[in-house]
């Protein structure tokens, strides 16, 4: 079987495994140019072309000198391939100063918005060359294995849980990733099987970014030394972890339910309850309850689930101060989380919102 049949195939089981398109389905395929992106545009063309509306979004940073070309030839290869396509130009040195925020991070929050502009437009009729019904959009994204293996171990290097060491999921929301079941190498040999060359984005060869040193050096060094299939386990790896991970989510929201309760008054955490539980669920109830009752995660960390779950062993009365303006107090047989007044409203800030998944 040939390079560009067998990748076609894993791809297509990989597709239908995770569950990944549904009858009546248009695909928002991001494509920069590159091997991966351009790779998972034509393989998509080439298995669901028949059956789903695959669209092309192409972002132009702005940030090379070389992107317009990068742009140009993304839309000559579309329109040679009948493939509707759309464009759309950011401003990411704007969006770093607005947001106080790396390059990375901008480029990736502008590309989401963009990507969701177009599947808002697919859906409501304006993406121009579409001509098969659409029920729902999928957000196609070109990640393969390599990049869940840098992701793991970039998590890994920062401290993490279950969820960072699970790597990249195949589905969040609309947003779905094709080629994860693939290497970048696969990619390459895909497009020369093909006859077509692809853009290269020179800043993926300088190690100015964490990621490209863990991309340049570390896997290399570890396909080198220890393991010459190193990214294809650490992908098995990540996919065992997933399963933990949702069994282990699975067991908090249970515990939660049945020990923590809502009200006006704040978040109240029944303490006998929480004390029968296993170490790693109660860490998980605590950074839950903590996520619900200041209605976001980040910033909350290990020493913040530490401090607060330390105050389940002390006397009445005693109190603990966390981030957001989360107060924690000891109240007969409860724990209970509160939003401090609010300083520029001068009320309470009610206790609402539903956690994220974590």
């Amino acid at each position: 079987m040939d390079s560009k049949k067998r990748l076609e195939d894993a791809v297509s089981r990989f597709v239908k495994e995770e569950r990944l398109l549904t009858e009546g389905c248009a695909v928002a395929a991001g494509v920069s140019g590159g091997a991966d992106s351009l790779c998972m545009l034509l393989c998509l063309k080439k298995l669901y072309g028949d059956s789903h509306s695959i669209c092309a979004v192409h972002i132009n940073h702005g940030l090379r000198d070389e992107a317009g070309d990068d742009e140009a030839y993304v839309k000559r290869i579309c329109d040679e391939r009948d493939i509707p396509f759309i464009s759309f130009s950011v401003d990411v040195e704007a969006r770093m100063k607005e947001d106080g925020i790396s390059c990375e991070e901008a480029g990736r929050r502008l590309r989401y918005e963009a990507f969701d502009k177009a599947a808002q437009m697919i859906r409501e009729g304006s993406f121009k060359g579409i001509k098969i019904p659409v029920k729902e959009v999928r957000i196609a994204v070109a990640h393969t294995m390599n990049d869940n293996a840098e992701t793991m171990l970039l998590n890994l290097f920062r401290g993490t849980g279950l969820k960072g060491l699970s790597g990249i999921p195949a589905r969040r929301d609309d947003v779905i990733r094709p080629l994860l079941c693939i290497g970048r190498e696969d990619t390459e040999d895909y497009l020369k099987a093909l006859g077509l060359p692809f853009c290269l984005d020179k800043t993926n060869k300088e190690d100015d970014f964490t990621r490209n040193r863990i991309r340049h050096k570390l896997l290399p060094a570890a396909r080198e030394c220890i393991n010459t299939k190193a990214v294809e386990h650490m992908g098995i790896t990540a996919k065992a972890l997933r399963s933990a991970e949702d069994f282990a989510l699975s067991e908090t929201e249970k515990a939660f339910l049945d020990c923590c309760e809502v009200k006006v008054q704040g978040l109240f955490m029944d303490r006998k309850k929480f004390l029968c539980l296993h170490p790693y669920i109660q860490d998980r109830v605590i950074l839950k309850a903590m996520t619900v009752t200041c209605g976001k995660a980040r910033d909350l960390s290990a020493v913040h689930i530490a401090a607060l779950k330390g105050l389940f062993d002390k006397g009445r009365g005693r109190r603990l101060d966390l981030p957001y303006f989360i107060t924690a107090k000891r109240q007969d047989g409860y724990v209970v989380l509160c939003v401090e007044k609010d300083k520029k409203l001068g009320k309470n800030k009610p206790v609402s919102g539903k956690a994220k998944d974590f």
